[in-house]
């Protein structure tokens, strides 16, 4: 399978999976947040407590990184709306790429189910959060991670 190709809300490529950057240098583990819709009213409401969830990761060295099936343009407006300091990655196309991946591809809808997914630098998934349709608890990926203590 090739790998999946993303571009940030600037329309920079990233490597897959997306874990290396300027933000987290060195970092071995990453929340990958999938947002089945960037510009949607419950994806806006998780979207508000990612500056503040990234701030208190970052201090157990664990970085974050969101991704959409929007374009890139659609996830710069929302970054600069919110003034988010995480990367947004684009999995507009091949739509869904990212999603499908990892097996999270509503092939219905053409959007990632609402999860994330904490994986190693290698790309393997260590936890995963299920969300119900009305969105994720922010809290809850340091929560898993304090369970791991």
């Amino acid at each position: 399978m090739t790998a999946p190709a993303l571009r940030d809300q600037f329309g920079q490529a990233w490597q897959f999976p997306p874990i290396e950057g300027i933000d987290q240098p060195g970092y071995d583990r990453t929340w990958l947040i999938f947002i089945p819709g960037a510009y949607t009213p419950i994806c806006m409401s998780e979207l508000e407590h990612v500056n503040e969830l990234a701030g208190q990761l970052a201090v157990q060295q664990v970085g974050v990184r969101l991704i959409a099936p929007d374009a890139a343009p659609v996830l710069r407006m929302v970054t600069d709306q919110l003034d988010l300091q995480v990367p947004f990655l684009s999995d507009f196309w091949p739509h869904g790429a990212a999603a499908d991946h990892f097996g999270i591809l509503d092939k219905t809808t053409g959007r990632p189910q609402r999860v994330s997914l904490l994986i190693s630098r290698s790309g393997e998934v260590l936890e995963h959060i299920s969300a119900t349709a009305a969105g994720r608890n922010m809290s809850d990926h340091l929560s898993v991670l304090q369970s791991k203590k």
